[in-house]
């Protein structure tokens, strides 16, 4: 790994977990107000769900996670059920200057394919989830999904 890598992983190493949840969410914010959106933020530090007002009146939800390479994020469908107006935006901390963010919609989970999740969880300790694998390997089948202001135009109008 060259040096500069080493680095770039280091400043993510340094960040707390509230650094890291409000790194994440500052950008989303920053992106979202950039096409005209008003945010805002939940009340509680570690809460990832923005309330946002589209320029022509739209009420949407975008659930924000930061995380790593090579991670999992997930959200239990108790509280991220899909819908039209329903997001998920994923700050990825890589090995790159500035973290890749991704918005998928959470109707795509009507019909997960990989790099999404779809896990009942019968029978198991956990919640039935929707989720999003973060490893290398899904990173190719992740960029249908990574911002593109024209797109999020259309999203966010």
């Amino acid at each position: 790994m060259s040096a500069y890598r080493d680095k770039t992983a280091d400043r993510w190493s340094q960040l707390s977990r509230q650094e890291l949840i409000a790194l994440g969410r500052t950008i989303v914010t920053e992106r979202l107000e950039g096409l005209g959106c008003t945010v805002k933020a939940p009340s509680s530090r570690v809460g990832g769900k923005l309330d946002v007002q589209t320029p022509s009146g739209r009420s949407l939800e975008v659930f924000v996670s930061t995380q790593r390479l090579g991670g999992y994020v997930f959200w239990t469908k108790r509280r991220f059920q899909p819908a039209s107006n329903r997001f998920a935006a994923i700050v990825l901390l890589g090995e790159a200057e500035d973290p890749d963010v991704y918005l998928v919609p959470s109707t795509e989970w009507r019909s997960a394919s990989p790099p999404l999740t779809d896990r009942p969880n019968v029978g198991k300790r956990s919640e039935p989830e929707y989720g999003i694998s973060l490893a290398r390997s899904s990173l190719a089948a992740l960029q249908q999904y990574a911002w593109d202001d024209t797109a999020a135009k259309d999203e966010f109008r």
